[in-house]
């Protein structure tokens, strides 16, 4: 009876250990930036983004696009209607990652990126579990939009 239920708490523990990891695959169910009330200003991929976050074996992987059918005007080059979409409605980047799980932090270097200029570049993201969800993000306060100093959030549920 002892033995059984010792093999039972480690098996508690080693499930609790890799609910609160990073570590895994990452379906995006919300993007948002907010202020430091928690009051949501805008979301950057629109209403029904699309992605997600794979963190294994030391590298870390993203990509969000927008989920919304965009309309485009008639009369206008399609093509280049789609190209500034693209940019405005799409983010992907790839890079070895250093993770803090009790900081609840990551800092990486971009090695591939939808947007040359984000190559090479050091990043750092923080995170935290709430609800058996992942809640990532840039620092606070650190995107700029017009006078307004926001939070980007994404929340996050685990795939198998």
């Amino acid at each position: 009876m002892r033995t059984r239920l010792l093999a039972l708490v480690l098996m508690a523990l080693a499930h609790a250990s890799a609910a609160d990891s990073l570590e895994g695959r990452w379906k995006l169910l919300a993007a948002e930036d907010v202020r430091d009330n928690g009051e949501v200003v805008r979301h950057p991929w629109g209403e029904h983004p699309v992605g997600s976050i794979v963190v294994q074996d030391g590298w870390l992987y993203l990509q969000i696009m927008s989920g919304d059918t965009p309309s485009f005007a008639p009369g206008k080059p399609l093509a280049d209607q789609m190209k500034a979409m693209l940019t405005s409605s799409y983010i992907a980047y790839a890079g070895p990652v250093n993770i803090d799980e009790t900081a609840g932090s990551v800092s990486f270097k971009v090695e591939a990126a939808w947007r040359p200029d984000y190559v090479g570049t050091d990043q750092h993201r923080i995170f935290h579990f709430e609800n058996g969800k992942l809640i990532f993000g840039t620092a606070p306060n650190s995107i700029r939009a017009g006078s307004d100093r926001l939070t980007r959030r994404l929340t996050l549920q685990r795939l198998p």
